[in-house]
């Protein structure tokens, strides 16, 4: 094998892995603390829940709530209509099945991925 083709293999190689990561920069992050009460929230998690589920309140059939960050009844009552709205378990906590459905489901998701638990 002569050197050109070991340093284009090389570059194909590197090239594959630089477009891995930045298309993984998108994503949810996993690990992010879980948002609800008795969990580790966040100001930008519990907001971002709070813009996510405000997206949807026709559809979960809940009045618009305060987008201050701090996690209280509307945001936990919000959380569990959107929850029962998707079939999941209806506990008002923000774990990666509730946050991947959140972030599928709603319009305004910019920014929001690095905040809200998630699968990916």
């Amino acid at each position: 094998m002569n050197t050109r083709t070991t340093r284009t293999g090389l570059a194909v190689v590197a090239a594959l892995l630089t477009a891995a990561t930045w298309s993984t920069s998108a994503q949810a992050a996993p690990g992010v603390s879980y948002i609800g009460y008795g969990q580790g929230n966040t100001y930008n998690g519990v907001l971002c829940v709070q813009k996510l589920t405000n997206d949807l309140t026709t559809q979960i059939n809940y009045h618009h709530i305060a987008e201050d960050g701090s996690f209280g009844s509307d945001t936990n009552g919000a959380i569990r209509a959107f929850q029962q709205w998707e079939h999941l378990p209806v506990d008002g906590i923000v774990g990666p099945a509730t946050g991947d459905a959140l972030l599928s489901q709603a319009y305004n998701v910019k920014g929001c991925y690095p905040y809200v638990p998630s699968h990916h």
